[in-house]
């Protein structure tokens, strides 16, 4: 009967542990590897994995209905998880875990309701950036955990990314046009200009601050932007239906890898040519990331699709039509690790139970 018992508690226990997402340390996790902070969208919860072992390693739960989008502060004490609700549903605030707990320990009121951009880390200020659909860019402290100020933007921002130097801010907005920003003041630097694209789902800056890319899930191309010159260069042709929706940079800066549902792939983009150079066949991958160390890019992945991830219709909101790649799915997913060099798979996959958003990697 012991045994049985025993058998049974072990078996709770694996199936508990597949329902993660991205979390903080707990008990123990602080004798781990690298670590992910995944939130997984529809259970209100975030998953901590090691990313040595592939393995969750604990959970954070209350962090808000549909947690989109995790950042770690910039001494990695603290993570900063945006939850995408509807308008007029659910408390307009980002959830605060302390590493050192695994726990919500603060909710941060902000100005309005959560965009689809993930929340961004200040590189040189103990900052973080929300964008909201006020439409404002909330400026929230992570030494007060309190909102300081708000930038009002003059229309939707989809996306929005800072250079690595700190010195600018960039929105991608739903009309498709992009604006650049003094992330101090909130003045904005220049004119807006058009992008070759629609529907602009994430937005990054290349590592040596010359480029900005913005990834459009319904223009099927990567618009790409010289930060120098504040000019449009072109556009990044992907497969027709592939829907991009999000992009990370390789620790070496030559590669941007984009997430493409629609194609089942992960394109991978040469970002001296500015073109697809290659492809990597994952089921639906709707976030990349590479860990703290660089050695793995962690793709998350909805799984086997019966249909389109993203189906345009007539007099469609962007926030409506993306909001399928936050909420929970009916099948189950998972976090993929392949390797960072040659981009072959890497360890297991890590079950999570339902969709992935965009996780934070921390030492």
């Amino acid at each position: 009967m012991a045994n049985r018992f025993r058998r049974r508690s072990s078996r709770a226990l694996a199936l508990a542990a597949v329902a993660l997402s991205l979390l903080a340390p707990t008990a123990g996790a602080a004798d781990t590897g690298p670590l992910a902070y995944i939130p997984v969208a529809g259970e209100g919860a975030v998953v901590v994995v090691d990313t040595a072992a592939d393995r969750i390693v604990g959970r954070v739960e209350g962090v808000g209905p549909q947690a989109s989008a995790v950042t770690a502060s910039r001494d990695g004490q603290h993570l900063y998880v945006q939850t995408f609700n509807p308008p007029f549903v659910g408390v307009d605030d980002i959830a605060v875990i302390d590493r050192a707990t695994g726990s919500v320990t603060a909710r941060i009121p902000i100005s309005g309701t959560d965009g689809m951009a993930r929340p961004i880390t200040d590189p040189v200020r103990d900052l973080v950036y929300v964008v909201t659909a006020r439409p404002s860019i909330d400026v929230l402290s992570t030494t007060s955990n309190t909102l300081v100020r708000s930038m009002p933007l003059p229309s939707l921002a989809l996306a929005a990314a800072i250079s690595p130097d700190g010195e600018r801010l960039y929105a991608v907005f739903a009309d498709s046009t992009a604006a650049v920003f003094d992330p101090e003041s909130g003045f904005q630097l220049g004119e807006r200009i058009q992008i070759d694209g629609s529907v602009p789902a994430f937005a990054a800056v290349s590592p040596d601050g010359r480029k900005l890319y913005a990834m459009n899930a319904l223009g099927d191309n990567v618009s790409v932007i010289d930060t120098a010159s504040w000019r449009r260069l072109g556009a990044i042709p992907l497969p027709p239906g592939s829907a991009p929706v999000s992009g990370a940079f390789s620790p070496d800066g030559d590669r941007l890898l984009v997430a493409t549902p629609g194609a089942n792939a992960v394109q991978v983009v040469d970002v001296a040519a500015d073109r697809v150079t290659s492809a990597v066949s994952v089921d639906a991958p709707v976030s990349v990331g590479f860990t703290a160390d660089g050695a793995k890019l962690y793709v998350g992945s909805l799984g086997p699709q019966a249909g389109p991830v993203l189906t345009p219709v007539a007099g469609f909101d962007a926030p409506s039509l993306l909001q399928p790649l936050v909420r929970a799915t009916s099948r189950p997913s998972s976090v993929i690790a392949l390797d960072a060099a040659t981009l072959r798979p890497s360890g297991s996959p890590v079950a999570i139970g339902a969709a992935p958003g965009a996780g934070a990697f921390t030492n």
